[in-house]
């Protein structure tokens, strides 16, 4: 049954990665088919394919900026999946997906990487069974990317993630497909499941050549993730993404889910130095096993980069914190103050107990050190969280 969800959630997914609108030339119509495995429920893995098609210009100038743009996409889902869910009396099925994508930017090493999501519209399942094409729509971020150096730009479609997934009987009420099995972030109706490129699928949907008529852009101007500085100004922002992944145990499950995926840290002047703060979103652990296991939640940083130059990820550091709801049987505990570093440090945890469980909300105060020399620009880096 859980095959049939993935099949439809995918083209949504990939039909909102990477459309351009530059108005420097005209648009040419691209194109990208892919075959992903998706881990699902009940069933196990299952392929689908997905085809994309959108509107994207070969050139944009130095100095644009990217906007958002809407794309349509089609999935061919198979008998096997219209099956799936009307056996369990599903009768239309929706939900969302999360893209990840790289942007490789002219004359800059590292990927700027994005996350894109995308909605898959209700879409009726046929009956008696057979196969059916699912339409998604999905929208860029927009303002997300500026160029700044002239040459040849491209974009890689990475990986997908489907979630929020719900089918609904005929009258319109949700069909639990979990049929026991762990929730999409406790949500009774609701699924998700990680999927795997097949190795021999192409990645990069287009290139288009970014072009410098005016002697491009002067002082450093940052490109990717901007939060509105000028290339005149005497400050950099610095810009936080985490990345949640989850854990369980037979017996129950062990979840989390974060308040939001993106941190702005506070601005720092340039020859100065100094601290760039804020608060990491909240974190709720939540944990239903039996038995006396633990947990632990590890935060790893990469390096903050941008078209300016590079703050090592060491240089960040956090202050955790971690408080037990009422009723919990565990207790949870913040982590150690200090360096988060590239190798891991541990936000917060729960010991092995005679008994355990409950819900826990984790969170820290970041400090990143920016050192004096550190040129005027934005500069971005990913935390990744992981429960186990």
């Amino acid at each position: 049954m859980r095959a049939a969800l993935g099949a439809t959630a995918a083209a949504g997914l990939v039909a909102g990665f990477f459309t351009l609108s530059g108005g420097t030339a005209s648009a040419d119509t691209v194109s990208l088919t892919q075959k992903y495995s998706c881990e699902f429920p009940i069933i196990g893995a299952d392929p689908i394919t997905i085809n994309i098609e959108m509107e994207l210009p070969k050139t944009m100038k130095v100095g644009e900026a990217v906007p958002a743009f809407p794309v349509k996409a089609a999935t061919d889902v198979s008998v096997r999946a219209a099956k799936g869910i009307t056996v369990a009396t599903g009768k239309t099925l929706e939900g969302k997906a999360t893209a990840t994508v790289d942007v490789h930017r002219p004359q800059i090493e590292q990927p700027l990487k994005i996350e894109v999501p995308n909605t898959v519209e209700k879409t009726t399942i046929p009956s008696p069974a057979a196969a059916f094409t699912v339409n998604s729509t999905g929208e860029t971020p927009g303002d997300l990317l500026t160029w700044t150096k002239p040459g040849i730009a491209s974009f890689d479609v990475k990986g997908i993630t489907l979630h929020d997934m719900i089918a609904r009987n005929a009258a319109g009420e949700p069909v639990d497909l979990d049929a026991g099995e762990p929730h999409d972030d406790g949500k009774p109706d609701t699924f998700k499941a990680p999927c795997t490129l097949d190795p021999t699928s192409p990645v990069k949907i287009a290139e288009m050549d970014i072009v410098d008529e005016g002697g491009g852009t002067p002082g450093g101007t940052v490109e990717g993730n901007t939060t509105g500085n000028t290339t005149n100004g005497g400050t950099g922002d610095q810009k936080l993404g985490t990345e949640v992944k989850d854990g369980g145990t037979p017996g129950g499950t062990l979840s989390m889910k974060q308040a939001g995926d993106a941190v702005a840290l506070s601005a720092v002047e340039q020859g100065k130095g100094g601290i760039s703060s804020g608060n990491l979103n909240a974190v709720t652990v939540s944990d239903t096993r039996t038995g006396p296991a633990a947990w632990s939640l590890v935060g790893k940083v990469t390096d903050f980069t941008g078209t300016a130059g590079t703050i090592p990820g060491d240089k960040l550091s956090w202050k955790p914190t971690c408080e037990t709801a009422a009723g919990s049987a565990s207790t949870c505990q913040p982590g150690t103050e200090g360096p988060v570093g590239t190798a891991g440090a541990t936000l917060a945890s729960a010991p092995t107990g005679e008994k355990t469980g409950g819900t826990f909300t984790a969170g820290a105060g970041l400090n990143l050190d920016v050192p004096a020399e550190a040129k005027t620009g934005t500069y971005s880096s990913v935390l990744t969280l992981t429960l186990t």
